[in-house]
Formats: C-alpha cells, structure tokens, sequence
C-alpha cells in the first residue's frame, strides 16, 4: 500500500512535526513517480503523431477534426472518478489536444 492510499488509517493530527514532514516527503516522491508515468505516457502518445499526421495527409484529411475531438472529450468525461470531476478532466484533456494538434502542423510542415 503507497502512503497516500494508507493515509486514511493515520490520524495525521497526532503525528509528530517530523513525521508530518516525512509523509510530506513521501507524498511528493510518489507525486513525482506518477508525474514520470505520465511523461511516459504523453510522449507514447506524441509518438503516434508523425504517422497520424502521415494518414490524414493521405486521406485529404485535416489536423483539425472537431466530431474526433468532441468524442475523446466526451469518453474522457465520462471516465471520471472520485478526484477529478468530468470538466477537469475534459480540461487536461483539451489542453492535450491541443498540443497534439500544433505537434501535428510541426510535422506536417516539416514533412
């Protein structure tokens, strides 16, 4: 069990000043583990550009396609859970595509 999920079994008012800083040290290692998964993650993701970029170039398509980006954000808001509410998560997601989409004009351009 990581600190963060244990926490619920600790009263944190009861906890010395040092033991306080030390969770809050924890607190941030796992943060920071995440944050790394998620880099991970974003550039998997960005990785698929240059040939996403390579398809709608084919297929006469552009990189704007507004019906795709409605339905990733309706997906996206509908997976919510208990810490993110769905416009939240529509928000990260927005800012996401949005990145995706100047990522895709670099490649296009470059191309």
């Amino acid at each position: 069990m990581n600190v963060i999920d244990s926490l619920t079994e600790i009263n944190i008012e009861t906890l010395s000043v040092e033991e306080k800083k030390e969770l809050l040290e924890q607190i941030r290692a796992e943060i920071d583990s995440i944050d790394d998964s998620l880099i991970e993650l974003l550039n998997y993701r960005a990785g698929k550009y240059e040939l996403l970029s390579l398809l709608k170039q084919l297929l006469n398509l552009p990189n704007y396609s507004p019906e795709r980006e409605k339905e990733i954000l309706r997906r996206v808001g509908k997976n919510s859970k208990d810490n993110l509410t769905s416009n939240e998560l529509r928000s990260i997601f927005e800012r996401i595509i949005d990145v995706s989409r100047a990522i895709q004009k670099r490649i296009r351009l470059k191309g």
